[in-house]
């Protein structure tokens, strides 16, 4: 079941996805998209988004998704339906990369017996989320190391006083970390990369599915790796809708703004 309380008065609950979709000027996808097979997962069970399914929205309708995987692209284009990558919008990312640090730092703590202070940790990509975990990473007393491929990227670890790495020389710098959270959208831990690592090393992969890791390979290892996508709504639920609720709103009404003026007369 939906959970109604606290819903505004004007809210309607839809009694299915076909419903909610009927007519909408606008169908929000979750931050963490469909999955490879069009499905969204909710709370009850899967919801598959065909292209039946969202031409019951308006015929002038956006979709707004924080992933948009190739199979809701091309429905979407079928149907054309413009379709709008959320997770690229800078406020939703910042706010969202403080309960996905958060919840990084919680996951490597359950997985280790040692503390974070002291410990040498390695984030991979220097991304909005990859620099809020490093800053909370060192802000709690740990050794940090900051791989980055672009020179400005690594001079900000430098100023921020950690120690910036290029990917070229991850393979020097990972048989002395004790933890590596990985937050780059591809394969940046391969199976070299991974046997350079401590068997006692953990891996926390914050990318999307599959991640940046060879899971195989770690395990071949005996190194505790963990897929761990979509943090926000898990670790922080609460905080995680209330950022929604505050940017979503203005990210609709700037899409649709953008899309009267491309119309006036003139144009």
């Amino acid at each position: 079941g939906t959970p109604t309380e606290g819903l505004r008065s004007e809210a309607v609950v839809a009694p299915s996805a076909r419903d909610a979709c009927a007519g909408a000027d606008a169908v929000i996808l979750p931050l963490s998209g469909t999955d490879l097979g069009g499905n969204v997962k909710i709370t009850s069970r899967p919801v598959a988004v065909t292209r039946e399914l969202l031409a019951m929205a308006d015929s002038a309708a956006m979709v707004f998704s924080g992933i948009v995987r190739p199979c809701l692209a091309a429905e979407c284009a079928a149907l054309g339906l413009a379709v709008v990558d959320t997770g690229e919008d800078d406020e939703l990312a910042i706010l969202n990369s403080i309960p996905s640090a958060e919840g990084a730092i919680l996951m490597a703590m359950q997985a280790t017996p040692f503390t974070i202070h002291n410990s040498n940790c390695l984030v991979i990509g220097s991304g909005r989320t990859g620099l809020t975990l490093a800053r909370m990473l060192h802000g709690l007393g740990a050794h940090v190391w900051v791989a980055a491929r672009k020179a400005k990227d690594r001079a900000r670890a430098f100023e921020m006083g950690m120690e910036p790495v290029d990917f070229p020389d991850l393979s020097h710098c990972l048989p002395q970390i004790d933890i590596v959270f990985n937050t780059a959208p591809a394969l940046v831990l391969d199976r070299s990369l991974v046997y350079t690592l401590r068997r006692t090393a953990v891996i926390i992969d914050l990318a999307s599915t599959p991640g940046g890791t060879d899971f195989v390979a770690a395990a071949e290892r005996g190194i505790h790796a963990e897929l761990a996508p979509g943090l926000p709504g898990k670790v922080a639920p609460l905080t995680a809708g209330r950022i929604l609720a505050r940017v979503i709103p203005r990210i609709i009404e700037n899409e649709f703004r953008k899309r009267e003026r491309e119309h006036e007369p003139g144009r």
